[in-house]
């Protein structure tokens, strides 16, 4: 959209300029920012005090050499200012180098460094860590803005931690080498050498360099990289204020016709047909990782806890069934589980502490079906926490597949709402113009277009001739195919299942995939009773995941013996992890 400013009240000139085209497909993938383009014109040569302050509005930061249309334009008396000064003052982007640069050292370093204490240390100072490392994904993408603020505060919090052990670990080291003998006043196994064992504060007497490292370089090290990250943060962001300075005068003399011109001839159509096509199978290979993920995370552990995931991927299966869209619900359902595995990562972690491992114990029937696993184990006579050994490839997988949903997750979420957040201000903005509408046409246009300023893109484009617009089309063609022969996949899927699981509840879907070949119109029987098919598989998921818990046989007290109950359909193997039959299934 283009708001023009105009002193004259009863400006009604314009120039016909090609309209934007409003296509269908509706993508998430949308990064809306708000830039700054004024610009000075003398449309009425004849009254030389008239001039007009155009402010370029672009939906999209690749589209700013699209040529807007005068149905969009808004003639705005001087008088009302709707976009301050501050607004597009806080949406000023960073330079390219600058914004990579950024996002390696906060999006991997620091994080890096934060998983690095929290791995090869356990105590409450970790705990802290391993907080902020879920917080960081929450903070917004690489801005000017969010880099003044929020990431700026961030990395100042964890500078001021790591500080703050550095000095108490000092400081504890400092009084217990004042009383001589050294760490003579600690006894093992006492309270008080407990509870300082928690925070990070242990004796040093009889230990190796590793353990040295372990204790007090993670703290060392962390707050050497975030008093690194916030000087070259204060440095970079010095750079583009001067920069905006010294080019405020020449940007405000620029002709909008000029740059209209500019823009139309660096513009060109296969650019136009190739993006909105990858937009679209971006979109839904970001479905698809959302699927894999979530059902990744509830297989590869079955228990309690781990059950959330699995109840999500059996609703993300049955709305893929119904062909349903996967609209704000699905986006708030996302981001309740990424909170839900925040929480649950912080569980796990603390159950590696001693007093939770006393209050429940690794090797009992409650956390073998809970999903807590001690990975580390510690006492009090013993100085260094013993890695456990004994435990199987899913352990240890178990908290990898976690941290990873959660990232993932939370920087979709977050993506998403800062997206409406920008659009909703747009909208309002825009909205709050109508009523100064002096063109009756530009009018009509906005009640049209201002509502809805997503890009929606039309998949039905005309054919490309370069060689990505090929790679595109074929892409598209083969999702085409398998979507239109998806039925058969389903049938043999099912006879798989029934011949791969031999049991009383597969026949079922042997007899179903059978009598559904055979009928003349299979393919439309087969769409139609596919949410039947999605049913019966999730309960028979369902039962595999239950009896694919963590324990014996003998633990469960089946009415039957195992060779019965296997004949129905219920395999037990005693404490070995089901992800392979559960991923066979699926």
């Amino acid at each position: 959209m283009q708001i023009i400013m105009s002193n004259n009240k009863n400006s009604t000139e314009c120039t016909n300029i090609q309209p934007l085209s409003i296509n269908k497909y509706d993508i998430e993938l949308e990064d809306l920012r708000v830039q700054r383009q004024p610009a000075f014109s003398h449309m009425n040569k004849s009254n030389k005090h008239h001039h007009e302050n155009v402010y370029s509005i672009s939906l999209k930061q690749n589209e700013e050499h699209h040529i807007l249309s005068m149905k969009s334009l808004i003639l705005i008396p001087s008088y009302t200012n709707p976009f301050s000064t501050k607004l597009f003052a806080e949406n000023k982007e960073l330079t390219g180098m600058a914004q990579s640069f950024l996002s390696v050292l906060i999006l991997i370093l620091l994080p890096l460094v934060l998983l690095i204490g929290i791995i090869f240390r356990y105590s409450i100072n970790s705990l802290i860590y391993a907080f902020l490392l879920l917080v960081l994904p929450w903070l917004g993408s690489i801005t000017e803005k969010n880099i003044r603020t929020r990431f700026r505060l961030f990395i100042l919090l964890i500078g001021l931690i790591s500080l703050l052990t550095v000095v108490a670990q000092i400081i504890f080291q400092a009084i217990i080498l004042g009383k001589k003998p050294y760490g003579h006043t600690l006894k093992n196994c006492t309270e008080l050498t407990q509870t300082l064992r928690y925070f990070g504060l242990e004796r040093l007497d009889n230990s190796n360099a590793l353990r040295i490292l372990r204790l007090i370089f993670p703290d060392v090290i962390i707050f050497a990289i975030s008093t690194v990250c916030s000087f070259i943060i204060r440095r970079r962001l010095s750079l583009p204020r001067h920069r905006e300075t010294n080019e405020a005068l020449p940007a405000s003399t620029t002709s909008p016709l000029a740059t209209s011109s500019a823009s139309t001839s660096t513009d060109t159509g296969s650019e136009q047909k190739l993006w909105p096509r990858l937009l679209s199978i971006l979109r839904r290979l970001r479905l698809f990782v959302q699927f894999v993920l979530v059902g990744f995370a509830a297989f590869v552990y079955p228990s309690i806890i781990n059950s959330v995931y699995f109840i999500f991927f059996l609703i993300i299966a049955f709305i893929w069934s119904l062909s349903v869209n996967f609209g704000r619900k699905y986006t708030s359902a996302r981001a309740l589980l990424a909170i839900y595995t925040g929480v649950h990562l912080l569980t796990f972690y603390l159950y590696q502490f001693e007093f939770f491992q006393e209050a429940l114990p690794p090797i009992s029937l409650w956390s073998n079906i809970t999903g807590l696993t001690a990975i580390v184990t510690s006492n009090c006579t013993d100085t260094e926490p013993s890695f456990n050994r004994k435990l199987v490839w899913t352990d240890y997988v178990n908290p990898c597949a976690l941290l990873i949903l959660y990232f993932y997750f939370a920087f979709e979420t977050n993506q998403i709402l800062s997206q409406r957040v920008r659009s909703n201000i747009t909208t309002v903005q825009a909205l709050e113009q109508q009523s100064l509408v002096h063109n009756s046409e530009g009018h009509d246009a906005i009640e049209q277009n201002s509502p809805t300023l997503h890009r929606r893109w039309s998949i039905e484009q005309p054919g490309d001739q370069t060689w990505q617009g090929r790679i595109i089309f074929v892409v598209f063609s083969v999702l085409r195919v398998l979507e239109r022969q998806s039925y058969l996949l389903s049938l043999i899927a099912m006879l798989a299942w029934s011949i791969t699981f031999h049991s009383l509840l597969t026949l079922v879907y042997l007899l179903w995939a059978c009598f559904i070949w055979v009928l003349p119109n299979s393919r439309q029987w087969c769409l139609r009773m596919s949410p039947f098919f999605t049913i019966y598989g999730a309960a028979l998921l369902i039962l595999q995941y239950l009896v694919g818990f963590k324990v014996s046989f003998d633990q469960l007290n089946f009415s039957y013996d195992r060779r019965t109950m296997e004949q129905i359909g219920i395999r037990i193997e005693d404490f070995q992890p089901a992800f392979i039959p559960l991923l066979l299934k699926v």
